[in-house]
């Protein structure tokens, strides 16, 4: 009896620890073990907390968080008691999972899984090894955890995801300048840094993660909208310097079931990110967790039931949440006006920290219904003053 992941990021990791310590023999193919992922590596309290991650390994805690409106305005607010958002060094939290996975008993092999194919209940899973050499090994059941360009995905499905494309750099920035800033995590609104998604600010150690992000058709205009992202915050940024850039996708939607026959996909794979967002680490690996569970409990009586039971369990832990950030996509990006009306209504306390408990925490708390009434009053006002400021403001979001 054997496993195999491909891929050995967040979910992969995760994936293959549970499997380990469940007595199955689990062979983890990551490609760049110790490489940089494209990344603006924010994660949640509530996933530090629950998984038990080192101190060491957060390279800030940030409690704080600014929206930006299209026409400028900006507001603070703070995120719930006892929570807040942690940045990583990508490289660095990876290599912990895997090393955890390996302390259960996982193998680890360098390679990049190209394809595989069935031959009655075995699966061969086929790879290039870090020198090049292409290598075949066997499988009872394979887990696509190789991210939102998956190759076990769009073979398991037929089809690959639509995807966002995102591109960021890594600012160094003035220690006085880090000690002001490193407070704050900046969601940019303005449709002028992004026409349908936003851009943001994440602090680390001793630097920045500034990046966009926007619709795959749109990605000519990366460059463009990064470097309106850095006009706009120039003063935050002030004697900054650039150490790296890079880029990544991040999937949008999902598949009907999250895998096929003898395949279950995870995180990116299975486009588990959260809409409006993108956030995937915390589903990634808690996805990986719940396939590790299902796949220990059914391998040896009934596979065939495998990957229906991990959809189910997926979809009911997920969904909620996944719903109500999907409304606030379908809210807030439509236009120049929503995205101004939105960041306006965080100025309520209340509809600021229940947004950020739920990115946070992913718990959604209902709207008392006298609240109910007052965001509605407040909304009327609102959207007369976001009209009035775009009668006033001619290039109002451009």
């Amino acid at each position: 009896m054997q496993i195999v992941i491909a891929g050995g990021g967040p979910g992969g990791a995760s994936c293959a620890r549970v499997l380990a310590k469940s007595g199955i023999r689990t062979v983890l193919i990551e490609a760049n073990p110790g490489g940089e992922k494209p990344c603006a590596g924010g994660i949640p309290s509530m996933l530090i907390d629950r998984y038990k991650i080192p101190d060491l390994l957060i390279k800030r805690k940030t409690s704080r968080a600014i929206f930006v409106a299209p026409s400028g305005l900006k507001v603070e607010t703070d995120f719930p008691r006892d929570m807040y958002l942690g940045t990583v060094k990508r490289n660095e939290f990876d290599s912990h999972l895997r090393w955890s996975a390996e302390d259960a008993g996982v193998r680890i092999v360098q390679g990049r899984v190209l394809d595989y194919e069935q031959k009655g209940i075995k699966l061969f899973i086929h790879y290039k090894d870090f020198d090049g050499t292409l290598r075949t090994t066997e499988a009872d059941f394979l887990v696509g955890a190789d991210g939102a360009v998956s190759r076990i995905a769009q073979q398991a499905m037929g089809r690959a995801l639509p995807s966002v494309v995102a591109i960021q750099e890594e600012i160094a920035l003035p220690e006085e300048t880090m000690r002001n800033i490193g407070k704050f995590c900046i969601f940019n609104y303005s449709p002028a840094v992004s026409p349908d998604y936003y851009g943001w600010v994440f602090p680390k150690d001793d630097r920045v993660s500034v990046g966009v992000g926007t619709r795959y058709e749109n990605r000519r205009m990366l460059n463009a909208l990064l470097k309106r992202m850095k006009r706009f915050h120039e003063n935050e940024l002030e004697g900054g310097e650039v150490i790296k850039r890079n880029g990544a996708l991040i999937p949008s939607g999902q598949y009907d079931e999250h895998g096929s026959g003898r395949v279950v996909l995870v995180g990116d794979a299975a486009g588990l990110v959260l809409p409006a967002c993108g956030e995937g680490i915390y589903f990634a690996m808690r996805s990986g967790e719940i396939a590790g569970e299902t796949i220990a409990s059914l391998i040896r009586t009934r596979p065939d039931l495998i990957v229906t039971r991990y959809t189910n369990l997926v979809n009911e832990e997920f969904q909620p949440i996944f719903r109500y950030f999907e409304k606030i996509e379908r809210l807030t990006y439509q236009s120049a006006e929503s995205r101004e009306i939105f960041v306006r209504l965080a100025r309520d306390k209340f509809m600021a920290r229940k947004i950020l408990k739920a990115w946070v925490a992913k718990e959604h708390v209902p709207t008392p219904i006298f609240k109910k009434i007052k965001v509605g009053m407040d909304l009327l006002v609102i959207r007369k003053q976001v009209r009035d400021t775009i009668a006033r403001q001619p290039n109002f979001g451009k």
